[in-house]
């Protein structure tokens, strides 16, 4: 089996975690990862006050990890809100220094339901919450996002607003088709 980094990008509240943790649970035997960046960083003393470093300090833990996983031949998964190249790059980068694919995805939601996962995340997380502060206005947040994804012409879009089933079967299918695909 070929070791792949598999990147679910998406607006705060499309269930990428969830979708990743839908995916290990499935894979269990083969040991994959779900890394949640956001999780790393709210691991980081005084993240709350310095957010960009706490940021950049936690995704430089989060390719070491990854890169370490991969070389054991195992699956990552890295459910992340990325609207810049440059880390999707990065994390391309890991996965072939690794000899593994790469398989850029990114789930399709609606202001609205993105919305209503948020808050009744929230409503349980309270301060735990690792995300952070949200936005304020998701209409644009997931506007911004959209015309972000315009750019990544090689991921592929899964169902955000569906249930974690329906999503997990379509990350399935995108996993399987980028490998048939030649490199």
């Amino acid at each position: 089996m070929t070791r792949r980094l598999i990147l679910i990008n998406g607006v705060p509240g499309s269930g990428k975690t969830t979708l990743a943790r839908a995916w290990c649970e499935r894979h269990a035997p083969e040991l994959p990862l779900g890394l949640d960046i956001d999780t790393i960083r709210s691991m980081l003393g005084g993240w709350r006050h310095r957010l960009t470093d706490a940021g950049l300090a936690a995704r430089d833990i989060a390719v070491a990890a990854i890169g370490a996983h991969l070389r054991s031949d195992h699956d990552v998964l890295v459910p992340q809100y990325l609207r810049r190249p440059e880390f999707i790059g990065r994390l391309e980068a890991v996965a072939d220094a690794c000899g593994a694919s790469f398989v850029e995805t990114a789930l399709a939601i609606d202001p609205a339901t993105a919305g209503t996962r948020l808050h009744a995340r929230t409503g349980t997380a309270g301060d735990r919450d690792p995300h952070g502060s949200l936005p304020e206005d998701l209409t644009t947040t997931v506007r911004t996002f959209e015309a972000f994804m315009l750019t990544r012409t090689s991921a592929t879009r899964l169902p955000g607003g569906a249930g974690v089933l329906e999503a997990l079967d379509a990350l399935e299918a995108a996993v399987a088709r980028a490998g048939t695909q030649a490199p």
